[in-house]
């Protein structure tokens, strides 16, 4: 190799262990909690939040004071969270909605059919996901 080849290998390397990194740490806390078909189910906002509490109490060492005024935090952020679902949810629909539109016309038409199953199967899931709430 010529002087600057081992360089060029050692980029190449690095960047290989890198991507295998990423990835690992990718299936480690990204895909497994994807709730899809085969995958765990998403946490509920009230066992995410009991968790963070749990952690945060445990981590900090909070006092019974702090703990309520971190509920308190919690219970703010949930009501602001909710309200900024329900000012955009328009918008998000129509995002939602354009997106279906281009996929469906990238797609052949006996694809167009399987597609629009799991466009049903995926709406279906969402009300029912609604419903329980």
């Amino acid at each position: 190799m010529k002087p600057a080849g081992w360089r060029v290998a050692l980029y190449l390397a690095l960047v290989f262990v890198a991507g295998v990194v990423v990835g690992a740490l990718a299936h480690r806390y990204v895909l497994p909690g994807h709730g899809g078909p085969g995958g765990p189910p998403h946490k509920s906002a009230e066992s995410f939040r009991k968790a963070v509490v749990e952690d945060l109490t445990k981590r900090l060492n909070l006092d019974a004071g702090q703990v309520a005024q971190l509920q308190h935090i919690m219970d703010d952020a949930h009501r602001d969270f909710q309200d900024f679902r329900e000012r955009h949810k328009d918008e998000m629909k129509a995002i939602m909605d354009r997106q279906h539109g281009r996929i469906s016309d990238m797609l052949r038409p006996d694809q167009r059919v399987a597609y629009e199953k799991i466009e049903a199967e995926r709406r279906e899931r969402m009300e029912r996901e609604q419903q329980k709430k």
